[in-house]
């Protein structure tokens, strides 16, 4: 029980197919104001006396501090919201501001306690900005999210500029959606599906091969009646890892959703020690203590299961 407990947990943290019509991807936002942090909050106080039509100045040079400057990332994200407010063509800012929650999610999740109302918070409102970046581009396409259509006919209207905003709207709208329980995750499987299809389709290498490891993650983390498919999993992210070997992402996903649920312990360990010898010190780190967890999440002696697929080397 502890061994399949376990197993579980690692499958929804990491986290298809159907006619549902589509629905917008981006959750309801909260109130005003809701997704913004307090620090946010006092970034905004403090720039009232400031031309807005420089924010997006400001916000540039905040992400180039973000390393070095804890706070700086928060500036950021504030700054270009506030930019995407003042400008009558906020698609650019919207993207950026996208990108940034994004990374903050990234980061409040590796933290020691991750606080979930921020997460979920940050995921909303990214969804939402990254929806209407590209929402503004192709208005015909998003106007017809009204339930009536099918999400691969929507998303088929979407073109290259727009890409990157409609993949970062799945990714932040399906780590809402987990944050939410994994009944969410199931309902918005099949817009999550078609326009990870949609970006793989028109920018296959970006994020690392994003669209293909996001499908991936997706197929193996839900259970069968609801579309999972442990064989379409494992070709989507052997796609990832081919077509970006260098991402310790690709490999991750890989080792912590199809090999755990195909309780293929050989492939685990081959793809995490591939990433702890990596560049990536961060994903090193992650990959080391998954490692640590092996026993619970295989059991010490268990013989390791071949994969649909086979190893990947």
């Amino acid at each position: 029980m502890r061994k399949a407990a376990a197993a579980a947990a690692v499958l929804l943290a990491a986290a298809c197919h159907s006619t549902k019509p589509a629905t917008p991807l981006a959750p309801a936002l909260p109130p005003a104001d809701a997704g913004v942090r307090k620090d946010d909050a006092g970034v905004r106080n403090s720039d009232a006396g400031v031309r807005k039509d420089d924010a997006g100045v400001r916000a540039d040079a905040a992400w180039a501090r973000r390393e070095s400057d804890p706070a700086a990332l928060d500036q950021a994200i504030a700054l270009w919201e506030e930019a995407a407010l003042a400008s009558a063509n906020p698609t650019a800012s919207l993207l950026d501001a996208a990108r940034a929650r994004r990374q903050r999610i990234e980061r409040a999740q590796r933290g020691p306690a991750p606080e979930a109302v921020g997460i979920s918070a940050d995921a909303q409102v990214c969804a939402a900005d990254a929806h209407r970046s590209w929402a503004a581009q192709f208005p015909s396409a998003a106007a017809q999210l009204d339930g009536k259509h099918e999400a691969a006919e929507v998303y088929a209207q979407v073109l290259a500029p727009a890409a990157e905003a409609l993949y970062l709207e799945a990714v932040c709208a399906a780590a809402w959606a987990r944050m939410q329980g994994f009944t969410q995750l199931i309902e918005r499987r099949v817009e999550l599906a078609a326009a990870q299809q949609r970006v793989a389709q028109l920018l296959p290498d970006l994020d690392g091969a994003g669209a293909e490891r996001e499908q991936g993650t997706l197929l193996a983390a839900l259970p069968a009646y609801a579309g999972g498919d442990l064989l379409e999993a494992r070709r989507h992210l052997d796609a990832a890892v081919q077509r970006a070997p260098a991402d310790p992402r690709n490999r991750l996903a890989l080792a912590r959703t199809v090999a755990v649920k195909a309780q293929d312990r050989a492939l685990f360990e081959q793809q995490l020690a591939l990433v702890v010898k990596g560049d990536d010190a961060v994903a090193a780190a992650d990959a080391a203590a998954l490692l640590q967890r092996g026993d619970d999440l295989f059991g010490p002696a268990e013989a390791a299961q071949p994969v649909p697929g086979g190893t990947q080397k």
